[in-house]
C-alpha cells in the first residue's frame, strides 16, 4: 500500500490564494463543527473495473467554525490500519470560517476502509469524524443478478411538516436519491402542534382558520381519513395538544387572540370524537410569554399528567388534581428560554432545549424539578458569530439521542433541516426546502411546524 499524500499541501495553497492570515480568537475553546456531506453511513462501492457500480466513492466534508479553519486532512485506512491513496482538494469560504474537503476514492482491493477527517481552527481546537465504507468485489455474476433484481429505493427518513405559504400539511419521505412531498391536506392555514403517534399511525394537529375558528384535525398517513372538530369560534388561537389513547381524550391549549380585550389562555379536554369539550384550567394574567407552546402526556398509575412549557417555565400539571396551574411549575431560570421538551424513557426525566443569549443546549430536570442540568448537550452550529444562520425550530429526539433544527442556506434562498447526535459534533443535512412537487406543480415551501417520525419508517400506500 502507498502512503496517503497529506492534505496539508493543498490547504496551505488555498490559504495563499485567499491571502488571509488566521489569528487566534481570545477565549475560543470550541472545535470546528464537521458535516460529512458524502458518503452516507456504511456505503458500498465496488472495485475498479467491476461491471457493478459505483466503482468510485465520492467524499465531501465541511468544517465550520466561528474562527478560521486553518487545517484539514483526510486519511483512508484499510482493515490492517495501513494508509491508502486518494485525490483530495480543499476550499475555503466566508473569511476562512468554512473549509471543505473533496475526494474521490477507488481501489482494486475489496474490503472495509475507514475515512478519517480532522479539522483544526486557529486556536488549535481539533475536531474529528470517522466514516466506515465497504468495497465489494462485484463479480460478473453479481452484476447480472443485480440487473435481474428490481431496484429498491427505501425511505431513509420521514417527517410531517406544515407549509404555511401554501396552507398545506405534508408527509415528507426522504429516499437515498431524493425526497417526495405527499399532500396530507390543503384545508389548513397555519397548522401547529403537530403530534404523530406511530403505533396508531395517526397524525394530530390544530389550526386557526379564518374568523378565529379553531379546528383540531386527525388523519392517517395518507390524509384519506381526515376528520376535524371545531373547538373555538372566537377570542382564541390554537397552540398545542396531546392525546390520551387509554381514555380516548384529547387535551388542547388555546391562546388568547387579543390580550387587550380578552386577557386569558385556557386548557381544555374533550373526547377523541370531539364531544364533551370542557375547560379544565385558565390563565387570567395572560401574556404571550406564558402561553403554552408544547404539551406531553404520560400515565401516572391511571392518572394523566401533563408536561408543558411556555417561553420560560416548565410545568408538571395534574388536570384531575387540586393544585393550581401556577403551583405546578418545576423549572424556570432567569435569561433562559425553553424551545422544546421530550420525556425520557423512565417517565421521570424531562429533556429541554434551552436558549440563553444566542446559545442552545439540551438540559434535563425531573418531574419534581430536581437534579437539574441546564447544559447536558451542546447543540452544534449556534455560535453568535454566525447569528444570521442561528438554528430555529429545534426539536429533541430522546429515544435516538438526536437534535433537529432548521437553518438558512448561505445564500438565504432555502431552509435546511439538520441533525446532530447528543455526543458528537458531526452535523447531517437531512432535507432542504428547495422545491416541492405537489399535484404536479412546483411550489416553494415555508415550514411553520414539523414532527419527526422517530420510530420505524411507515410506508404509505398512496
Amino acid at each position: 500500500m502507498k502512503t496517503l499524500k497529506f492534505v496539508l499541501i493543498p490547504v496551505l495553497i488555498s490559504l495563499l490564494l485567499f491571502g488571509c492570515k488566521a489569528e487566534p480568537l481570545d477565549g475560543d475553546e470550541d472545535a470546528p463543527v464537521i458535516e460529512v456531506l458524502a458518503p452516507s453511513d456504511n456505503p458500498v462501492f465496488y472495485v475498479s473495473g467491476s461491471q457493478s457500480t459505483p466503482t468510485t466513492l465520492q467524499i465531501r466534508a465541511r468544517a465550520t467554525d466561528n474562527n478560521a479553519v486553518v487545517f484539514g486532512i483526510l486519511t483512508i485506512e484499510d482493515a490492517n490500519g495501513d494508509l491508502v491513496d486518494a485525490d483530495v482538494e480543499s476550499s475555503f469560504s466566508e473569511n476562512n470560517t468554512v473549509m471543505e474537503l473533496l475526494a474521490n476514492f477507488s481501489t482494486d482491493t475489496p474490503g472495509t476502509y475507514k475515512l478519517n477527517f480532522l479539522f483544526r481552527d486557529a486556536n488549535d481546537n481539533n475536531a474529528s469524524v470517522t466514516r466506515t465504507v465497504e468495497c465489494l468485489a462485484g463479480t460478473d455474476e453479481q452484476a447480472e443478478e443485480e440487473e435481474e433484481e428490481e431496484p429498491t429505493n427505501d425511505i431513509t427518513f420521514q417527517f410531517f411538516a406544515s407549509d404555511k405559504k401554501n396552507e398545506t400539511v405534508l408527509r415528507i419521505d426522504v429516499y437515498e436519491d431524493g425526497h417526495s412531498a405527499n399532500l396530507i391536506t390543503n384545508q389548513v392555514i397555519d397548522a401547529k402542534g403537530m403530534r404523530f403517534y406511530p403505533d396508531q399511525e395517526e397524525l394530530l394537529f390544530g389550526s386557526t382558520l379564518a374568523g378565529l375558528n379553531v379546528e383540531i384535525f386527525s388523519t392517517d398517513m395518507e390524509g384519506k381519513n381526515l376528520n376535524s372538530t371545531t373547538v373555538s369560534n372566537a377570542n382564541f388561537l390554537f397552540s398545542t395538544l396531546a392525546k390520551d389513547y387509554d381514555k380516548q381524550e384529547i387535551y388542547y391549549f388555546l391562546e388568547g387572540a387579543d390580550l387587550t380585550k380578552v386577557p386569558r389562555h385556557a386548557l381544555y379536554r374533550m373526547d377523541a370524537d370531539g364531544t364533551n369539550q370542557t375547560m379544565i384550567a385558565q390563565i387570567d394574567n395572560a401574556t404571550r410569554e406564558n402561553a403554552i407552546q408544547k404539551m406531553l402526556l404520560y400515565d401516572n398509575n391511571g392518572s394523566p399528567i401533563l408536561i408543558m412549557h411556555d417561553r420560560t417555565t416548565l410545568y408538571v400539571y395534574n388536570p384531575g388534581g387540586e393544585g393550581s396551574w401556577e403551583s405546578s411549575a418545576v423549572f424556570s431560570q432567569d435569561s433562559i428560554e425553553i424551545h422544546d421538551i421530550a420525556m425520557g424513557a423512565d417517565n421521570k426525566t424531562v429533556y429541554m432545549v434551552l436558549k440563553y443569549g444566542n446559545y442552545y443546549n439540551v438540559g434535563t430536570t425531573t418531574i419534581e424539578g430536581s437534579e437539574t442540568n441546564v447544559s447536558l448537550v451542546h447543540i452544534p452550529e449556534n455560535q453568535p458569530a454566525a447569528s444570521d444562520n442561528l438554528p430555529h425550530r429545534i426539536k429533541v429526539d430522546v429515544e435516538n439521542q438526536h437534535i433537529y433544527w432548521f437553518t438558512q442556506s448561505e445564500d438565504r434562498q432555502k431552509s435546511i433541516l439538520k441533525r446532530a447526535n447528543f455526543n458528537d459534533t458531526e452535523v447531517q443535512t437531512m432535507w432542504e426546502t428547495t422545491t416541492c412537487l405537489c399535484d404536479g406543480e412546483v411550489e416553494e415551501i415555508r415550514i411553520e411546524d414539523y414532527q419527526i417520525n422517530t420510530g420505524e419508517i411507515i410506508v404509505a400506500t398512496n
